[in-house]
């Protein structure tokens, strides 16, 4: 198989398990059953998975065991395990347990910061530095995930100039990698083109991500406005989970894009993943029935162009 053109991250085990604090009925896994996933997960060529966040186990009991996750999680060269931290103390946790990718977080509106996480985005800023000094110091690799990057369900609009003002600061901790996040799903691929683009031009040695969420449709063009204008790596969750902590409006149908769809995507696009697309929608399925919700993904239920027009034969 050919070297992979965009970067796949997995992040079912983080942000599709969060989504549970606001639904009932879903069966949280077990952390033996998280290991499994986990494993089936980098099986099918994900080269890296957001495996837990080191958040307090109150605010999201779903992640209570991330010291166990991280800590029985068996070195396999060419997956990266990477790690949800929101301040220095989950950090220092994931470092402890073992982990060698740190993903700070930090939300680009200063009322969503306050309401996700109690910190203003000055104190977000300077928590993130002090996890760039732990991260260097102990010589592991991190990226910054940013949220709210296009709109906010309490300001509105949240302008260019503070995104890349932002990165510009992290550039400055010696960041290397961002991942911007449309974190409500409302965005669209003009705007996603133009502030992925204004990013790659002004910091073009920054590894640039996407995360994005489905809530109007669009979360599959967005995918590829953000390809062409220079996002390499693509956060996207199994079964189409996931959905913000302090939204003031129901998570429901505001999902992340799908991974079995992402890669379906660039599949017929002719952009190389290193996942197989077989393998992923198999695992989907096997995640829907362990969860009790099945995957939105629109391939897991109908399917590629392939086998429809194998199965369209018999009427011709």
């Amino acid at each position: 198989m050919s070297e992979p053109d965009v970067r796949i991250v997995e992040v079912l085990m983080r942000d599709g398990l969060q989504t549970m604090v606001h639904e009932a009925g879903w069966h949280v896994p077990t952390t033996e059953e998280k290991i499994g996933i986990i494993g089936k997960i980098a099986d099918a060529g994900v080269s890296e998975i957001e495996v837990t966040g080191f958040v307090h186990p109150k605010v999201i009991p779903m992640l209570a065991d991330a010291d166990e996750v991280m800590r029985s999680l068996p070195i396999r060269d060419g997956v990266v395990y990477r790690a949800l931290v929101p301040n220095l103390r989950g950090a220092q946790r994931a470092i402890e347990a073992g982990c060698t990718k740190l993903s700070a977080l930090i939300v680009a509106s200063e009322t969503y910061s306050k309401k996700n996480s109690n910190m203003s985005i000055e104190e977000n800023v300077e928590e993130i530095r002090l996890i760039a000094e732990l991260a260097a110091a102990r010589g592991v690799s991190m990226d910054v995930g940013m949220g709210i990057c296009f709109l906010c369900p309490y300001e509105g609009p949240v302008p260019e100039s503070r995104i890349l003002d932002l990165i510009s600061t992290f550039y400055g901790f010696g960041v290397r990698e961002v991942s911007i996040a449309d974190s409500v799903g409302m965005s669209n691929p003009r705007i996603v083109g133009q502030r992925v683009k204004a990013i790659t031009t002004r910091f073009p040695e920054i590894v640039l991500g996407v995360h994005l969420h489905e809530r109007t449709g669009m979360a599959l063009a967005n995918v590829v406005a953000a390809w062409e204008n220079g996002a390499t790596s693509f956060e996207s969750c199994l079964g189409g989970y996931g959905g913000g902590i302090a939204m003031p409006v129901s998570v429901l149908g505001m999902g992340n894009v799908p991974t079995e769809d992402v890669i379906h995507l660039f599949r017929e696009m002719g952009v190389e993943t290193g996942v197989s697309l077989e393998a992923i929608r198999n695992l989907s399925t096997e995640v829907g029935s362990l969860l009790g919700v099945p995957s939105v993904a629109k391939v897991s239920q109908f399917g590629t162009f392939e086998e429809f027009n194998a199965m369209a034969q018999q009427y011709r």
